[in-house]
């Protein structure tokens, strides 16, 4: 359903997409042109400072130590006290400004991953693990942030600094400058095949820097289980492989950097030989001054210094556009289920919910989940769907919710095709209690709300009221803490709370998938209870497999195999002897 699934499959051949994920960093610094603008003269003003010393030292050699003037040594070296800290004070405010505004950017960024990751279809969250979507979001990030605040700024920096390193020494001797140009085509072919060799490398150790914290949180979410069975040892031992092969993927990486780096840094050497040797016989025949010569080889330093940088910064790049790269991959990728350019919005349910030979399947080669099924739900009534495991009653749920897109077939809304409705408005108009219970960190009262701190108190204590569950909240009070997904609670308990919170969310529909599957006899007769009331004001849809929580449904619908095998009333399907007075006998002890 979604484009490019395999976005952390292990490819060897996988390359980054240079041109896409530039695309992403150029959109992100060009709406923040002002800040990074002033960081670049911040950075000019530094680079400029900087780069006036050695001719300082060279007025010293050649004017002032020969002419024995203490005046224009005084001179000089409070020139370059002063220029010093002009440097220290303009990098300051270049790094600062570089933070605000990097920061700026990735918390933005990450906004608009998570946003993005939002209008995904659950299968997309079905097929990637938490981990590796939390790496996107924290991990890949954090390496561009790296990017924007350093790396870059660096690089622009450097070829500054390059560009004008190179015209000075131009500008004193040309000869002598053009010496140097025959070293520069080598290192550009070197970088090149730098890039070349370690793209996919890179994309393999961000993939396996994912892997970790994915694996990590798979296995943390399931600690009790591995505890039970005593796993810890085979966890630990898949830790450790896994681990392993992110080590051998860094190190190639690193192995092939550090030979590119000391291939760099043996043409300084070459260089400043050269400078040595040519410049000295220039030198020596009255042609330059030493204090040119050893002005040309401080400015060596910062014509090779930007050099190494980039070198060392190459990989930071690569690793950054690997980053990049993969978070352009999530951001590329469109939710199969899309609204309408302009949605009809569901502001309530006036008439009935109808299913009209409704056929649906997961993926095109696959089987049919649903084969055919139609059923019509009139407002305020009921409609208990019952079927073994797996025979197609969530599904018909998921449909309705839009979660997944039928392939055959209508589902209507008082008459309205449920796809061409917004899809806030829909899903707003269903409340939803799972047999998984989902809790957020927070107070009872927090859960209740769903985090939103608009609906009133008062809501909150007359649905409790309405359900008849008062003694319940006195057990667990609206201001106890929740742990993280409800650990300190029981499944039972999370069920009642899960239930009590569609309540005061007020929907008009309400689907109860085995809401009561895990509640203990009294807790369970107090829900039947409230869900008896509830059917009087209420469109609900149950899904269950123990029959005491469907008798006082309006209608009772057995799906097996996707298909619809009886639809009627309790007693109705009873007196006909087919497949739910089989379940009803097999439930309760009953012979046949």
């Amino acid at each position: 359903m979604h484009q490019d699934q395999g976005d952390d499959g292990q490819d060897p051949k996988e390359k980054i997409n240079y041109k896409a994920t530039f695309r992403l960093l150029y959109n992100l610094i060009s709406t923040r042109k002002g800040p990074f603008f002033i960081a670049f003269v911040y950075m000019v003003s530094a680079t400029l400072l900087n780069l006036f010393v050695p001719y300082i030292v060279k007025f010293v050699v050649d004017t002032a130590l020969p002419a024995r003037d203490q005046k224009a040594l005084l001179l000089a070296a409070g020139v370059y006290i002063v220029t010093t800290l002009l440097f220290l004070y303009f990098n300051y405010m270049q790094v600062l400004q570089l933070a605000r505004a990097g920061q700026d950017l990735i918390v933005e960024l990450k906004q608009r991953i998570l946003a993005h990751m939002l209008t995904l279809d659950l299968e997309f969250y079905s097929s990637t693990p938490v981990g590796r979507l939390n790496a996107r979001v924290q991990s890949d990030t954090s390496t561009l942030y790296a990017l924007f605040t350093n790396t870059v700024i660096t690089i622009v920096n450097d070829a500054l600094m390059f560009a004008v390193v190179f015209c000075v020494m131009a500008s004193f001797n040309l000869k002598l400058t053009l010496m140097l140009v025959p070293v520069f085509p080598v290192m550009a072919v070197l970088g090149w095949v730098f890039v070349k060799i370690t793209s996919p490398m890179f994309i393999k150790v961000r993939k396996l820097a994912a892997e970790v914290p994915g694996f990590l949180t798979e296995q943390f979410n399931g600690i009790g289980v591995l505890q039970a069975f005593s796993r810890e040892a085979d966890t630990s031992a898949k830790m450790e492989e896994l681990n392993r092969r992110k080590f051998r993927a860094e190190v190639s990486v690193e192995i092939y950097a550090a030979v590119f780096f000391l291939t760099i840094a043996f043409l300084s050497p070459v260089a400043t030989a050269a400078v040595f040797n040519f410049g000295g016989r220039m030198v020596i025949a009255g042609k330059l001054t030493p204090g040119v010569i050893l002005m040309f080889v401080m400015y060596l330093a910062f014509l090779f210094d930007p050099i190494y940088r980039f070198s060392e910064h190459l990989s930071v790049i690569q690793r950054s556009f690997s980053s990049g790269h993969r978070i352009s991959k999530i951001l590329a990728l469109r939710p199969a289920l899309t609204e309408q350019a302009n949605p009809h919005y569901l502001t309530s349910v006036r008439d009935s919910i109808d299913f009209r030979n409704v056929w649906m399947r997961y993926k095109e080669d696959a089987g049919w989940v649903l084969k055919d099924v139609s059923f019509t739900l009139p407002r305020g009534k009921s409609l208990a769907i019952l079927g073994e495991t797996g025979g197609g009653k969530t599904t018909v749920t998921s449909l309705l919710f839009r979660f997944y897109d039928f392939q055959k077939g209508h589902i209507e809304i008082d008459g309205t095709d449920i796809r061409s409705l917004s899809l806030g408005s829909l899903r707003a108009a269903i409340g939803l209690v799972q047999q998984d219970i989902y809790l957020f960190p927070g107070t009872v009262m927090d859960n209740l709300k769903l985090m939103d701190t608009s609906i009133p108190d008062s809501r909150v204590h007359d649905a409790i009221r309405l359900m008849g569950i008062e003694a319940f909240f006195k057990k667990h009070p609206l201001d106890k803490k929740v742990e993280e997904k409800g650990a300190n609670l029981s499944i039972g308990e999370k069920q009642v709370i899960s239930l009590a919170r569609a309540m005061v969310l007020d929907q008009e529909v309400l689907v109860l998938d085995e809401a009561t599957s895990n509640m203990d006899p009294h807790t369970e007769r107090l829900i039947t209870t409230a869900i008896k009331n509830l059917l009087r004001h209420k469109t609900v849809i149950i899904i269950a497999h123990r029959l005491s929580t469907v008798r006082n449904a309006d209608r009772v619908m057995m799906v097996s195999g996707g298909e619809v095998k009886e639809l009627g009333t309790h007693d109705e399907l009873l007196a006909r002897g087919g497949l739910y007075s089989k379940y009803y006998r097999l439930q309760y002890g009953e012979g046949e």
